[in-house]
């Protein structure tokens, strides 16, 4: 099939089973690379922005400072 075709078909895709299609894609390149890479059943720990009010700050102050200077 063409890549084309291809996709055209994932297109026409439900969210869900797009992201299962890329969850696949990017296990099978993981597969391609180091085949122990990921262990099945393992739990990998994943980096989340909640709970962190210090970079919530930083973030804010570099807001201000940027607005302070465009108006000062």
């Amino acid at each position: 099939m063409p890549l084309i075709e291809l996709m055209s078909q994932v297109q026409e895709l439900p969210k869900i089973d797009k992201l299962r299609l890329m969850e696949f894609l990017a296990k099978s390149l993981v597969k391609d690379e180091e085949p122990n890479f990921f262990i099945a059943n393992q739990e990998y720990p994943v980096w989340s922005p909640y709970n962190c009010s210090e970079a919530a700050n930083v973030l804010m102050n570099l807001l201000e400072t940027k607005q302070q200077e465009q108006h000062g």
